[in-house]
């Protein structure tokens, strides 16, 4: 078995794996920092359009939270821009909740 383990073909395949593992854990992290930013960026443009009260803000922010979707968020973040007002995006945001991904109910503010 210590044969086996010093062996460039089994040292080549570790490498492999480590590498392979690396790729992932990056990809991972740059997906996870654009849904982050996504979520981030929603936030702040509706408090710039809409200048909302604070708890209703921060409910957002929570139900944004819950959103792992960067392709989901991307089309909030349009939907924030295209809004006539917080309650049109709401209106969005609750129509994600019951069609999206993983969601059983909508959230009133």
């Amino acid at each position: 078995m210590i044969e086996l383990r010093e062996s460039p073909w089994f040292k080549q395949i570790i490498e492999e794996g480590r590498q392979i593992g690396l790729k992932q854990g990056i990809s991972q992290g740059q997906i996870r920092g654009i849904v982050a930013a996504r979520r981030s960026d929603i936030i702040h443009l509706l408090r710039l359009r809409f200048d909302p009260i604070v708890p209703r803000l921060l409910a957002i922010t929570d139900i944004l939270k819950r959103i792992e979707d960067a392709d989901a968020l991307r089309d909030l973040l349009t939907q924030a821009v295209l809004s006539e007002s917080l309650d049109d995006f709401q209106e969005h945001l609750n129509r994600y909740l019951k069609e999206g991904a993983h969601h059983d109910s909508t959230v009133d503010f």
